[in-house]
């Protein structure tokens, strides 16, 4: 005999199919990503093209486009999902050391082969507005927020002075990099970040650490 009933709540109950398009996406586009990034690192920008970077990624030229619009974009997308880890900002505590430190790696990384790199996407980025796009949006502005915030806490510690300006004082400490990074007088080293940003910060202290450091 036939349960109607049974049958009619076994047809009421929802399918569940696997979800497999995200991860398949996830996959794909970090396989692109460290293509971009290789490509960039043995021919330049100069040799970077979309069809190379999906040959290497095994994808076809349509998926590159889905997520970047322009080979400057996606130059830069790979360069900062490669390079972007490695400046992160430590968390010791104190804003001077943490921000002097992070300078320190980006001149680190900055100072060879990926500086190059980097000068000439930024290069790229003049003449197509997607590239630069791609460096404000996935780095500098979101970089820069996590500098104000340790500069907020610094003050809130009573390590540096209520009054300074953050959009300056990040102009002072990262502009000499991005200076020696485009126009190379003399070598990005971080013995001399950590020199320029140590002046920096001596005018930026509150009194009380400015005689400390000094009587140090």
């Amino acid at each position: 005999m036939i349960d109607f009933a049974k049958k009619k709540r076994a047809a009421a109950k929802p399918v569940i199919r696997a979800r497999i398009g995200r991860p398949r996406d996830e996959a794909a586009r970090a396989a692109i990503l460290r293509s971009a990034n290789a490509i960039l690192e043995k021919k330049g920008i100069a040799g970077f093209t979309i069809e190379a970077v999906a040959a290497r990624a095994g994808v076809a030229k349509t998926t590159i486009y889905r997520w970047w619009p322009s080979k400057g974009s996606l130059a830069m997308a790979g360069f900062l999902a490669e390079t972007a880890p490695k400046i992160s900002y430590p968390n010791s505590g104190s804003a001077v050391a943490d921000l002097i430190s992070q300078l320190r790696r980006v001149a680190a990384v900055y100072g060879g082969k990926t500086g190059r790199v980097l000068a000439a996407i930024l290069a790229e980025g003049q003449r197509d507005p997607n590239t630069m796009a791609a460096f404000i949006e996935g780095y500098a502005r979101p970089r820069r927020e996590e500098a104000k915030a340790i500069l907020r806490a610094g003050v809130e510690r009573g390590e540096l002075r209520a009054e300074i300006d953050l959009e300056a004082t990040l102009d002072a400490l990262y502009g000499p990099i991005y200076y020696r990074l485009l126009v190379p007088l003399t070598p990005l080293e971080p013995e001399w970040v950590e020199k320029m940003a140590t002046h920096v910060f001596f005018g930026l202290l509150t009194s009380k650490r400015r005689h400390q450091r000094a009587s140090n």
